[in-house]
């Protein structure tokens, strides 16, 4: 059960259905999902949110499949049911193995990851963690991504973990006919 309403466009006044559309055309889709509608019960806040979570979704200077492999770290850091049902399908699509993605789900020894899934996963858990990234990290990150890559996988660190503590905290409830894989 959510903790506060979703928010329906037809509620809003107009401002708040441009910020509503744009959610929608950013993630082109039909609707905008529960977990967003919860959070448009602060609506401008919600709007700089989501563009920001659209801008590194979907313009992101990362890899795909380092990208989404990145977000089922963070979301089972989190154990996101949302998030990490959302992103482990799109992590396989962009060609995670499902060995890697089962290693992530039950947090085995990252030991049998890819040495590329091993830095990323390393820099996400030190920085949320830790609340630390060591140099050596860091240049070896910034290395593979390149500047504006590492950049990107900092601030999808930060939008992911926003994501999940409002769902932590707002109890937005999982789409019609999804089912958690986590």
């Amino acid at each position: 059960m959510p903790r506060v309403p979703y928010v329906d466009r037809e509620d809003m006044d107009a401002a708040g259905k441009v910020i509503y559309d744009r959610i929608r055309n950013d993630r082109n889709s039909p609707a905008v999902g529960l977990q967003f509608r919860a959070l448009l019960n602060s609506p401008d806040a919600a709007s700089h949110l989501t563009s920001m979570g659209a801008v590194l979704r979907f313009k992101s200077a990362m890899p795909e499949n380092i990208k989404e492999f990145a977000i089922i770290v963070i979301a089972r850091e989190w154990n996101s049911d949302i998030e990490w049902t959302a992103h482990a399908a799109l992590a396989a699509k962009a060609g995670v193995s499902a060995a890697s993605i089962e290693t992530i789900r039950t947090g085995k020894s990252h030991a049998t990851l890819t040495a590329d899934e091993q830095l990323i996963a390393r820099f996400v858990l030190q920085l949320l963690r830790e609340k630390n990234v060591p140099d050596d990290t860091f240049t070896a990150v910034q290395k593979m991504l390149g500047t504006q890559g590492v950049v990107d996988l900092t601030l999808t660190c930060g939008y992911y973990t926003a994501i999940n503590m409002a769902q932590l905290a707002l109890k937005p409830e999982m789409e019609p006919g999804k089912t958690s894989t986590l």
